[in-house]
């Protein structure tokens, strides 16, 4: 985790000279957090009444655990994962048809046609990226293996044995829209989708011609990977890996774990969101399964052991108590646009929260919303939006979406910073930063942080308040 906050600072210290090397004028300042606490035990506290009540039914725990199987493994009826034939071929029809055929993914980041400067995109030398760069990876993408229909075959089915970055194009190049445009350039890599965790299953779409990438359909999008990072899997392999995780699922719960196998030899890192079939645990330890690739590169079983504080046995209680636990874990953590760095952005940051909960969650903001009871307030004003949430929230069971960001609902408590001590929303967010109604620049937060939803920011007047957005939405999630 040092290591990783060591070379995050690194980058933005030479981001930020070689700016000011080019006496361009950055559109950031720094938001203070210093007057909101930090440590989640100091709001959700052990002598809450409620600290260790739970907020919904063990029974709809079990029944959104088995949607959470559904999207990830099963293979029958109404199945959503990527291993069942009959999802796999509904959904290459209904999104590859506009995904691929049209090219809309690729005109997307072609410079060549564009007028709009906003639009053009930029590689890591601040030198838009020329037409050769877009023609080499179309050449290597071998369109002509997405025309429809696309035959479904068994054997595409895979598992990431690697923590991977999905992305838009088969490149690791990234893609700013030009940096002194304020919330553009460096961290917003417009080509980074998300990332895939070690254990998720995908099937597999196709392959560029170097073979270096796969297109994947995984749980939540699809998404180009590094193909070393997958495994094929047999009908065998699906069938034990489902056999294990019927009976038991292990979701991590500490972050940036190092897993090692029974022989103690070190398979990767694992983060909150990972989940994996369990064999089974004592007081201290959890035995799980992990994914490994043979001499062929087809997937295989190894196990592993985690202990209990790096893992728990799904669902974990939806307490008060455990998710101070959880968030404890990931607060703090850098912003990651598109979970670059295997950090979070918003949206990525609720779906492993609720994770060792049992609780799935779309990947994108805008589908998560819709998950719950929605609520849309974006008629009202932001005194009264502020005020339906402090008497209506759910604790840790509502999120918000405010235009394209989401956050999490802690509660209602007394601001500590005014003289009325008057009632305030508190969030739970992973946020890059805020703004001024004329969006000019941005107040960089760049990390997962608890924040309150105030009328305005003492720190700074000029920002809009979170509750003033265009679009203001409420979901329910219990």
């Amino acid at each position: 985790m040092q290591k990783n906050l060591a070379i995050y600072s690194t980058f933005l210290a030479i981001f930020l000279i070689a700016i000011s090397a080019i006496a361009t004028e950055l559109p950031i300042t720094m938001f203070s957090l210093d007057k909101y606490d930090q440590n989640i035990d100091h709001w959700v506290k052990p002598s809450d009444p409620d600290y260790n009540a739970p907020l919904i039914k063990f029974s709809d725990q079990k029944n959104r655990l088995k949607e959470y199987y559904n999207h990830y493994y099963a293979t029958d009826g109404n199945s959503l994962s990527p291993w069942y034939h009959k999802h796999v071929r509904t959904t290459l029809k209904q999104e590859l048809e506009n995904h691929i055929s049209e090219q809309k993914i690729i005109s997307k980041y072609d410079n060549t046609s564009k007028t709009n400067l906003t639009k053009i995109g930029y590689a890591e030398n601040f030198r838009p990226h020329s037409k050769q760069w877009i023609k080499n990876i179309i050449a290597n993408m071998n369109l002509e293996q997405f025309m429809l229909p696309i035959k479904y075959k068994p054997n595409n089915r895979g598992i990431a044995i690697k923590n991977l970055h999905a992305r838009d194009l088969p490149t690791t190049d990234p893609y700013f829209y030009n940096f002194s445009l304020p919330g553009e350039g460096y961290p917003f890599d417009n080509l980074q989708e998300s990332s895939l965790w070690v254990g998720t299953p995908v099937y597999i779409i196709g392959q560029t011609l170097d073979q270096q990438w796969y297109l994947v359909l995984t749980p939540h999008f699809i998404a180009w990977v590094q193909s070393d990072g997958i495994a094929k899997t047999s009908k065998a392999f699906i069938t034990k890996w489902q056999k294990y995780a019927k009976q038991k699922l292990v979701a991590i719960t500490r972050t940036n774990v190092s897993v090692f196998d029974n022989n103690n030899q070190y398979r990767f890192n694992a983060y909150i969101g990972a989940v994996f079939p369990g064999k089974n645990s004592t007081k201290n330890t959890i035995n799980i399964l992990i994914p490994s690739a043979n001499s062929y590169h087809n997937a295989q079983i190894t196990f592993a052991k985690l202990g209990n504080k790096d893992a728990t046995v799904m669902p974990l209680a939806v307490t008060p108590h455990n998710f101070a636990t959880i968030i404890s874990n990931l607060i703090g953590r850098p912003y990651g646009w598109g979970n670059m760095y295997f950090y979070n952005d918003c949206s990525a940051e609720l779906q492993s929260l609720y994770t060792p909960f049992g609780i799935w969650l779309p990947r994108n903001s805008s589908a998560q919303i819709k998950i719950g009871k929605l609520v849309d307030k974006s008629s009202e004003s932001s005194q009264e939006r502020l005020k339906y949430l402090i008497e209506n929230g759910k604790k840790f069971m509502t999120i918000i979406k405010i235009d394209g960001h989401v956050m999490l609902y802690l509660g209602s408590y007394l601001n500590p910073n005014s003289a009325a001590h008057e009632p305030m929303a508190m969030t739970y967010q992973n946020k890059w930063g805020l703004k001024p109604l004329d969006n000019s620049y941005r107040a960089i937060i760049g990390q997962s942080a608890l924040l309150p939803m105030l009328p305005t920011y003492p720190e700074d007047p000029k920002l809009n308040s979170l509750a003033n957005e265009k679009y203001f939405q409420v979901s329910y999630l219990e």
